[in-house]
């Protein structure tokens, strides 16, 4: 199961519908578009469903989420609700055409039997049973192995910074979570980006403090990660996240990387940009990252682009299945990736196809 189609409504911003979402898709958007809120919102979502903290949250909000699977292109599982000031206001439930659950605010019910959930919950919430309603639980597994990156904020202080704030996982716990073969393709992967490592551990100061050492090549000195460039740590993180969400024990489902590419010279941030995707391709693992990185857009085919245009407070989607005659014109062009978005072609196609 993964996400083919989100929306989302705030007081203070909408976010008209995002879709097709693909198995990998880059969001790509001027400054302020609202990229880095898209994943935001996603999370969000996904925080108040499972009753976690998440840095200011929206206690008021609308969201739609549509599901599909890749073995049945038929099937669609939509879940819809709205929260006012942490109420539930509505709430609903489809799995192929069937409804499950049905809420407002004066009455709620699962397949047709009348409930009473409290009024700061959602159903599936707490109506969690594998036997009886497993589209609910299938649906709570999809939050729970939702994973949320921002790369700009990604740094080593995993011992003052609470988990879940600035890193979703600790720095020291991605390294410790890896096997011996996850280490070394870490450490290969690091190599193919210039960043020639022998090893790559942890170690605990004062039985509170913990550290990531990292030993290079020809250096006799270990460096901890609290002196490790912006761009190598970054870099590290990432390629020991990507282990970390292949691993069958932690069930990602869905991997959000804000900023891809951030900090990086053009050589790795192409390279890591290549390395997240055809990852999460060759596993099946749904990707949403965003980047207006011109490095990384010109590696990552258009075909797979969420182009978010801003017109106030509310967020608008182009891609290539809502507007197919724009991209196909663009592939005539000869441009690079890059250019259709920094160039006045979306600018001007939709001006004349206006009239």
């Amino acid at each position: 199961m993964q996400l083919f189609s989100f929306s989302y409504k705030a007081p203070e911003w909408e976010l008209d519908e995002l879709t097709p979402i693909k198995l990998t898709s880059l969001i790509v958007g001027k400054n302020a578009a609202g990229k880095t809120r898209t994943l935001q919102s996603i999370q969000n979502v996904a925080s108040f469903v499972l009753s976690k903290p998440f840095p200011f949250p929206s206690k008021t909000f609308k969201t739609k989420l549509v599901f599909s699977d890749n073995g049945d292109d038929s099937w669609r599982m939509t879940y819809a609700f709205e929260i006012e000031e942490g109420k539930v206001k509505s709430e609903r439930l489809m799995v192929h055409g069937s409804s499950i659950i049905q809420r407002t605010t004066t009455t709620a019910s699962i397949r047709k039997e009348q409930i009473n959930p409290p009024a700061d919950k959602l159903v599936i919430q707490v109506r969690r049973d594998r036997e009886l309603f497993p589209n609910i639980e299938m649906l709570m597994q999809w939050f729970e192995g939702l994973v949320f990156v921002a790369c700009s904020n990604i740094n080593p202080y995993t011992n003052v910074v609470p988990a879940g704030f600035i890193n979703p996982i600790p720095f020291s716990d991605l390294v410790n979570s890896l096997s011996k073969e996850a280490k070394k393709r870490v450490l290969d992967d690091a190599g193919s980006l210039g960043y020639y490592i022998s090893d790559i551990s942890t170690f605990v100061f004062n039985n509170e403090l913990k550290f990531v050492s990292v030993k290079e090549r020809y250096v006799k000195q270990d460096i901890l990660d609290f002196q490790l460039s912006n761009g190598m740590i970054r870099v590290l993180y990432i390629l020991c996240l990507m282990r970390y969400v292949q691993s069958p024990d932690n069930r990602c489902t869905l991997l959000l990387i804000d900023d891809i590419g951030e900090g990086l010279d053009y050589s790795r941030s192409i390279h890591l940009g290549n390395l997240v995707f055809s990852t999460c391709e060759n596993n099946g693992l749904q990707l949403i990252t965003t980047s207006n990185d011109a490095f990384v857009m010109d590696v990552v085919d258009v075909s797979k682009w969420q182009i978010i245009r801003r017109n106030k407070r509310k967020i608008s989607v182009i891609n290539k299945s809502n507007k197919p005659d724009l991209f196909k014109k663009f592939s005539m062009t000869g441009l690079s990736n890059f250019d259709l978005f920094s160039s006045d072609f979306i600018d001007n196609y939709l001006h004349n196809n206006a009239r």
